[in-house]
């Protein structure tokens, strides 16, 4: 386990020199500002507006940054070469992928939080009112960016990383779909598309923005089931990539 920490200490700080990390987190930032600029023109509900697009903004960056942070972790280590030599003696490559994602990670909540205190500047400059639940909010969508991330670190061992993208962006496109919204794709199958939807990992889990915004509160027993729910499907995820892994000649 302290060799896993270790490496996923050094994944810090090698993604920590990314320029693309830091681009990705310079525009969601600047986005979010931009919308603090957006004026009310004296509407009461302007504060749900600059919440909504505030959050709405953390989430697409979450996915941009999960695909910047994991979609090359594997293809280039093994093109530098540096992948059979970490894999020759201190890490085994279930230690391997858990450092890499623990690094990711590490910077993929970071972020997140980074974004939830400048949207909170932004509506406190506004005269805005902090909800109650922000912050609960912004930890799923934390949580919600890691199984990402751990989707994107799975494809990595499958496809090249151009494939990658818009794979990732399809699979959360329909993950956020609804039932009917999901069945509707392929009417023709109603209860084998019913079935695939309910396998299928839902984002409006960690989505509770529009509670929050009118007023009511998140019971503390969702928000723990929306965490296990998301570490879950997480584990599940690095599990299938550690399947790929393992059975991948990488001489």
């Amino acid at each position: 386990m302290r060799r896993i920490l270790a490496f996923s200490g050094m994944t810090v700080r090698m993604l920590a020199r990314r320029r693309t990390i830091w681009g990705v987190c310079a525009l969601t930032a600047l986005a979010l500002l931009g919308i603090g600029l957006i004026p009310s023109y004296g509407v009461a509900s302007s504060g749900w507006f600059v919440l909504d697009l505030g959050m709405s903004a953390m989430e697409l960056g979450g996915l941009v940054l999960a695909i910047g942070l994991g979609a090359g972790i594997f293809p280039r280590d093994r093109e530098t070469r540096i992948l059979l030599p970490l894999l020759a003696v201190p890490l085994s490559r279930g230690g391997y992928i858990s450092g890499r994602f623990l690094g990711g990670a590490f910077v993929q909540i970071a972020m997140t939080l980074l974004w939830a205190v400048a949207l909170m500047i932004v509506m406190l400059a506004r005269g805005l009112p902090v909800p109650g639940g922000f912050l609960v909010s912004c930890a799923l969508l934390g949580i919600e960016g890691c199984f990402l991330l751990s989707v994107v670190v799975a494809l990595g061992f499958r496809v090249s990383p151009p494939l990658n993208a818009p794979l990732t962006f399809l699979g959360f496109i329909i993950c956020s779909l609804g039932r009917q919204d999901f069945i509707s794709l392929l009417p023709g199958a109603p209860g084998a598309m019913g079935l695939l939807w309910t396998a299928l990992p839902h984002m409006a889990v960690f989505h509770v923005k529009d509670a929050i915004m009118h007023g009511f509160r998140v019971p503390p027993g969702f928000v723990l089931l929306a965490v296990l729910y998301g570490v879950s499907y997480t584990l599940l995820t690095l599990s299938l990539a550690y399947a790929s892994f393992s059975r991948r000649d990488l001489r």
